[in-house]
């Protein structure tokens, strides 16, 4: 952007340049027609007395100098105004760059804290599930009818992890001791447990 600016100030000199060159000329072919048109008096010796040259106003020059100034004037301020944008626009990267780094690195820390979670809640899963086949192991070797009084009285997620663990017909023995509410609400879970 500010190449272009630089062009078109360059551009605008030159213009000014030619154009004072331009009026130097018609000055100097106005100044010469005028000096070989201007009547001469002369004295008895026959050598010119004095020699009368017009005045050439140039009001047309002027205003032509004037235009230029004017156009260079306006493009200065352009040039100001888009060296604002250009000051501003790269503050505004700057900041968001700033703040893409900002989100990345919490992504980042947050990532890791992920990994850390999903490393902790496998090791309790794994630790869970092996407590559950231990008690599993445990519901088997006990009688039914003492089992199905204890797995009444279980919260219904243990009940659950126990009783999926279990061989089929040991957990089908304790099943016909529990109430009927009992087995519904293990029913419910074991399926909710299978849906995960």
């Amino acid at each position: 952007m500010k190449k272009i600016i630089v062009v078109t100030q360059v551009i605008v000199l030159l213009l000014f340049l030619a154009k004072i060159a331009a009026l130097g000329e018609v000055m100097t072919k106005t100044n010469a027609a005028a000096v070989s048109q201007a009547p001469v008096s002369r004295l008895e010796s026959g050598s010119p007395a004095r020699v009368v040259i017009p005045q050439v106003t140039g009001t047309a020059e002027v205003d032509g100098l004037s235009k230029n100034r004017d156009l260079f004037a306006s493009l200065e301020a352009k040039k100001n105004e888009l060296d604002k944008k250009e000051q501003f626009l790269w503050a505004e990267e700057q900041r968001l760059l700033l703040l893409k780094k900002e989100i990345v690195e919490k992504i980042d820390v947050l990532r890791v804290q992920e990994e850390k979670l999903n490393a902790t809640v496998e090791v309790q899963r794994t630790t869970e599930n092996k407590n559950f086949k231990d008690l599993a192991k445990v519901f088997e070797a006990t009688p039914p009818a003492k089992a199905g009084v204890m797995m009444e009285k279980l919260d219904v997620q243990t009940a659950a992890g126990i009783t999926m663990n279990m061989k089929r017909d040991k957990a089908g023995a304790i099943w016909g001791y529990l109430s009927p509410q009992k087995a519904v609400e293990i029913t419910r879970e074991i399926t909710h447990l299978g849906k995960q």
